[in-house]
């Protein structure tokens, strides 16, 4: 199936003069979007849209049921993603050797404004790939131009970057290196020993549409091609589905019961264990987070507790030091000791012997003889 490649810099209005490459495999040209198209009329393409468009993760999902997956997808992606995943159209791919699979995110309006143009010119596009995911990635694989290489990783990892950012790059990726290039090109690369060459004997176009069926297709969902067989022959598929659709229902709803059932039980058992340890609280607005503050109010306490056990320990017997002032932050866990009375040996030694223990200390001599002491927990 013959191949258009757009360009890294296009936006999501197409223009008829945009300069674009084609290839069917055996043909490679760059020419105008709309010289290429009259090309291509009539017949089924893929469409390659630039790695920098695209966001190429990978998560884990619930096994099996196609469906649950679907629904567990969104929320999956979503802390892995900046834009908002509502934004985004997610192509769900092939289960990597963790167990994960790869998912890769688009802008759901860029597509959308794309494929419009094209379908308004009479094209037909059946596919839509990742140029970088047509590299191969049994190792990790980087295609070499002069102003633009692509990156595959054997995981999820999928980008474009310049020449000049290689080096660093290189130096980076855990295992070999396979570089691909044209055969009348050398790479300039610094000497790396897990790095190897290959020259392609094709165009590096002509050479990717061979790939696409080793790709994913982010022709999924809303963005599927739409069948060109006749309604009538889908009738008993449509209406097996809408068997299957009232069954799953059915039992959604029940699953939905039962778990609603679950949690109200969870609620109750948690509110008895929490009025059982905290007998004072009478009304319970957030048990999260009324926990949390008693734990923290505790923790609190016990860093006092500890902090008060190591000056009493360390302060030296008959040295005539007393405690004037004192201070504790709860927040920063820091205890502040004003002494007075003893003379410089006394405050020696005290200092000596908490600087023996595993707490931070910070001493300062007042203006009226006495010692400021800052303890605090050890970094």
């Amino acid at each position: 199936m013959p191949c258009l490649f757009l360009t890294a810099w296009c936006n999501a209005h197409l223009d008829d003069d945009l300069r674009v490459t084609w290839s069917d495999g055996e043909q490679t040209a760059r020419l105008p979007l709309l010289d290429a198209l009259a090309r291509l009329k009539g017949r089924a393409i893929a469409l390659i849209v630039p790695v920098e468009h695209v966001a190429s993760c990978a998560v884990n999902l619930p096994a099996g049921n196609a469906h649950w997956q679907r629904k567990a997808l969104p929320y999956a992606v979503e802390p892995l993603l900046a834009e908002d995943v509502e934004d985004l159209h997610l192509a769900l791919g092939e289960t990597l050797s963790d167990g994960r699979q790869r998912v890769v995110a688009i802008n759901r309006s860029l597509l959308e404004g794309w494929l419009q143009y094209l379908r308004g010119k009479g094209a037909q596009v059946s596919a839509i790939h990742v140029d970088a995911d047509l590299l191969p990635n049994e190792v990790t694989t980087l295609c070499w131009g002069n102003n633009r290489c692509l990156l595959a990783g054997t995981d999820e990892l999928r980008l474009a970057l310049a020449p000049a950012q290689l080096p660093a790059l290189l130096q980076r990726l855990p295992g070999p290196c396979r570089v691909l290039h044209a055969s009348d090109v050398t790479p300039q690369l610094a000497p790396a020993a897990d790095v190897s060459l290959q020259a392609l004997d094709v165009a590096l176009p002509a050479w990717m549409v061979a790939r696409t069926a080793h790709a994913l297709d982010l022709a999924q969902g809303s963005f599927a091609p739409a069948s060109r067989l006749q309604l009538r022959n889908w009738k008993p598929v449509a209406w097996a589905l809408a068997a299957v659709l009232v069954a799953q229902l059915a039992f959604d709803g029940l699953h939905i019961w039962l778990l609603q059932q679950q949690t109200a039980g969870y609620r109750q058992v948690n509110e008895s264990i929490y009025k059982g340890l905290f007998p004072q609280e009478r009304r319970i607005v957030n048990l999260k987070a009324q926990f949390d503050q008693h734990l923290q109010q505790g923790a609190s306490t016990t860093r006092l507790d500890a902090l008060l056990a190591s000056v009493a320990e360390a302060m030296p017997a008959e040295s005539g030091l007393q405690v004037q002032q004192l201070r504790f932050d709860a927040g920063s866990g820091e205890l502040t000791l004003q002494l007075q009375g003893g003379d410089a040996a006394a405050f020696e030694s005290l200092q000596q012997r908490l600087r023996a223990k595993p707490i931070a200390l910070k001493a300062s001599l007042l203006d009226d003889g006495g010692m400021q002491l800052n303890l605090g927990q050890a970094q």
